[in-house]
């Protein structure tokens, strides 16, 4: 009966030093996390369950009080429901542009630089510049929304002011596209084997089959990756309808992001716009795990 025994082998001082050097490297930034990302949400937590006085914190001990407050008030799921409606326009109209502009450009030998350029260009242009620009495109009396409606037979529309309208007035912008998500998804198609592009060439699989059979299986990560940032952007999405329309009209805009913000800096309930804020946090959690669930389970 062979005895074997386990030598533990003795670190050499290069790989020490290189081990310390990493974790040097490494603590500043999770140190970073821990207090920037990870202590906020612990505070929000711990702020929704006192009424919380800012002058002489904590204030009083109320429990789930503070959560109880908001789901019984209509606000609170106007605005959820808001939130998933602008997540919907969101995933409808614009996640798949910046892909199609890519699998576009993929295509193209001559100006490719050029044209990735001015995707990226756009990605320097400050949101509340484009705000401005879109607030006068939609304007009922000049804009020039309403002059291609008229041009087409249909009547002027007060666009930001109606309820019905205005959150697709707030997402279509992104229907343009480009930004950084473009070179993201031309890297990952470039990336791909050019063996398997001629092995697919032999097969006489090309164009739309290319791109359905070839290209997009093999670029599901990145695809998956953005879709999860996505809806976790719109989810908390604030500055896009706030500087719109502030919320309005009658609410119809109102965000989860919007109400937390109201319940901070128009009520002064910081309890209440803590409650809110951990009940955005765990349905954005619950919607990542699910998306991370259905990728592996397709993988499978």
């Amino acid at each position: 009966m062979a005895v074997f025994s386990k030598r533990r082998t003795a670190m050499s001082p290069l790989a020490r030093r290189q081990r310390v050097s990493a974790w040097m490297f490494l603590v500043p930034g999770i140190l970073t996390t821990v207090w920037l990302r990870y202590y906020p949400i612990l505070k929000a937590f711990y702020m929704s369950l006192y009424n919380y006085n800012a002058v002489d914190p904590p204030g009083r001990f109320v429990g789930l009080k503070n959560y109880e407050v908001i789901f019984n008030t209509g606000f609170y799921w106007e605005a959820w429901g808001n939130t998933f409606a602008f997540l919907f326009l969101t995933l409808v109209l614009v996640f798949w542009v910046p892909l199609l502009q890519a699998l576009f450009l993929n295509e193209i030998m001559k100006g490719r630089k050029l044209f990735t350029t001015v995707y990226l260009i756009t990605t320097l242009i400050p949101m509340s510049v484009n705000v401005i620009v879109w607030k006068w495109i939609w304007d009922p009396s000049y804009g020039v929304a309403n002059q291609i409606f008229q041009f087409f037979g249909g009547d002027a529309q007060v666009w930001l002011s109606n309820p019905d309208l205005t959150k697709f007035c707030i997402i279509f912008p992104g229907i343009l596209g480009g930004g950084v998500n473009v070179l993201l998804y031309l890297t990952a198609i470039q990336g791909i084997n050019s063996e398997i592009y001629e092995a697919a060439a032999i097969d006489g699989c090309v164009g739309w089959k290319k791109i359905w059979h070839i290209i997009l299986p093999n670029i599901r990560f990145i695809v998956v990756i953005q879709l999860i940032l996505t809806c976790i952007s719109t989810m908390q999405i604030l500055d896009q309808p706030y500087q719109y329309t502030a919320g309005g009209p009658s609410g119809a805009s109102t965000s989860m992001g919007i109400y937390v913000y109201n319940s901070v800096y128009k009520d002064m309930n910081y309890g209440k716009s803590a409650a809110a804020a951990v009940t955005l946090f765990i349905v954005i959690a619950i919607l990542t795990v699910i998306q991370q669930k259905l990728d592996r389970s397709d993988r499978s």
